[in-house]
């Protein structure tokens, strides 16, 4: 089992083995890199995006950045996965629209070489001092990545469940990032009330309304600072309060202040 660190490209690879694992084991949240999660075994139910999943043995989980998602544990037998957190900028982009497009669940138990890849890793980790696993892992990661979005042209989806409301929700925040956006605008739109809206959005989502409007916010603004518009310009495109409230936001889900981010973008050749 092990948990490293790969560079740039690739945020971390970790590949974990619990006897008995906690209920806290996938906690709710989204970030700016994407992720794909190997579920091997247990049982637990999974959520992204709003769409539910019951996971079966290698299902291969694909999640995008800044895509809301957790899992909940049904009971607490042996757990088992392997995480690839990477940056979308690992791949060409119509690599990545492919590699992200549905089915965002598929199961590869017939995949004897894909299985082989990820196995590949724990020989790799086990074999090699740290700087060299780094960089087969690295090699590696892109393979996986590849194979991934050729296997998808003749997979099946895995099954999932889905509250047309939930969706409706999380499609007009969507939409809408760049407006001001509350529950009563919400329910004034879907003609509910706001009581309705709030209850149902928290039971199925696990995260309260406004805290999950600002957050797909915060993330919306973190792309663009990345690309280079000013902190003092996305505040107001975002429909934040105040500049000190993104601020606060921002710095502390990425650890780092708007601005400091920003001259990063501009100091950045890529």
């Amino acid at each position: 089992m092990f948990c490293e660190n790969i560079g740039r490209d690739i945020y971390d690879i970790s590949h974990i083995a619990l006897q008995k694992p906690s209920e806290h084991l996938y906690y709710k949240h989204m970030h700016s890199y994407c992720e794909l999660l190997l579920f091997v075994e247990g049982d637990m139910d999974f959520c992204i995006g709003g769409d539910f999943y019951h996971l079966q043995p290698y299902d291969l989980l694909l999640i995008p950045q800044g895509t809301y998602h957790y899992g909940k544990l049904r009971t607490a037998v042996r757990y088992e996965n392997y995480v690839i957190d990477f940056y979308s900028r690992i791949l060409p982009p119509d690599k990545i629209k492919t590699l992200f497009s549905a089915p965002i669940v598929f199961n590869i138990g017939g995949d004897t070489q894909l299985l082989r890849f990820f196995k590949l890793l724990d020989t790799y980790h086990e074999k090699y001092d740290t700087s060299d696993f780094i960089y087969c892992a690295d090699c590696l990661v892109r393979e996986i990545l590849m194979h991934c979005c050729y296997a998808l042209r003749v997979s099946s989806p895995v099954s999932r469940e889905r509250s047309p409301l939930i969706q409706t929700i999380l499609d007009y925040i969507d939409e809408h990032l760049e407006e001001k956006l509350d529950v009563d605008i919400l329910a004034e739109h879907l003609n509910l009330s706001r009581s309705h809206i709030q209850n149902m959005f928290s039971l199925n989502m696990q995260i309260g309304l406004k805290q999950y409007i600002m957050q797909k916010k915060v993330f919306a603004a973190h792309q663009d600072l990345q690309s280079g518009v000013s902190p003092t310009s996305i505040q107001s495109k975002y429909h934040f309060n105040d500049y000190s409230t993104f601020y606060r936001l921002y710095r502390k889900t990425f650890g780092h202040t708007p601005s400091e981010v920003h001259k990063l973008s501009l100091n950045d050749p890529t």
